[in-house]
């Protein structure tokens, strides 16, 4: 089965200690659309697949827009592209775009598991629904990382905390290259106040933001890397 999550009963809370009131977990990572639309692109691949990926990688979202839609003219059913052109209408807060595009998908293949998390991400519903929907891909693909990721979600928003950090977790082993699924888990580990471990995947989040796209704010990030320091330090205090 799926590995287990670090820490997976949450320990007693350290003194002092309190939970990142200010950081709340992502709701939809954009830069794993296009991770994970990468991974599919044959070796011959229309090139406007590849410039479209580089270019939302370097931040330059209208010609990764262009980019995409070109590949869309040759192809109208691209997975990739079609995949791709959701990410930037996540990035640029257009989320009922990003919604048709997921629909699309699901109707082309109602088992893409990318295109469900998408989804899921995007719309509250029915929670119940949603849960079942999701775990039902994971019995096919339990190594689906954006599905793993949309059920963390989809726990966090009901505060079921420990279920989420498992799924957080088993999201990030799936795709321990992706910033937002090491700063989900981070999130995961500070809200069961398991703050050492927490400080170790934030740490890692904002690492891996350094050469990725990130949906996170890193400045609060680096605020409550600081707080856990602290308080980390006053709980095990160095010794001399």
């Amino acid at each position: 089965g799926p590995a287990a999550g670090p820490g997976a009963a949450p320990g007693q809370p350290a003194p002092g200690l309190s939970g990142p009131d200010t950081l709340a977990p992502l709701a939809a990572p954009d830069s794993s659309d296009i991770r994970v639309a990468r991974s599919h692109v044959p070796p011959q691949a229309d090139p406007a697949l590849e410039a479209g990926y580089l270019a939302f990688n370097s931040g330059d979202l209208a010609r990764a827009q262009q980019q995409y839609a070109l590949a869309l003219r040759t192809d109208p059913n691209n997975r990739d592209a079609l995949l791709g052109t959701a990410a930037v209408a996540l990035r640029q807060r257009q989320e009922q775009q990003a919604a048709a595009i997921y629909s699309r998908l699901l109707d082309l293949d109602p088992n893409d598991g990318d295109a469900l998390a998408g989804l899921m991400g995007l719309r509250q519903g029915d929670a119940a629904q949603a849960e079942l929907r999701l775990k039902t891909v994971l019995t096919r693909t339990p190594d689906a990382a954006p599905v793993q990721f949309a059920l963390g979600n989809l726990y966090a928003r009901q505060g079921r905390w420990s279920e989420a950090q498992q799924a957080y977790f088993r999201a990030w082993s799936a795709a321990p290259g992706n910033a937002d699924y090491a700063y989900n888990l981070a999130i995961g580990l500070d809200r069961l106040n398991q703050g050492k471990l927490a400080l170790t995947y934030y740490q890692k989040a904002l690492a891996l933001a350094q050469d990725a796209p990130a949906s996170f704010d890193r400045a609060a990030l680096r605020q409550r890397l600081h707080q856990l320091s602290q308080l980390n330090q006053q709980v095990h205090p160095v010794q001399p």
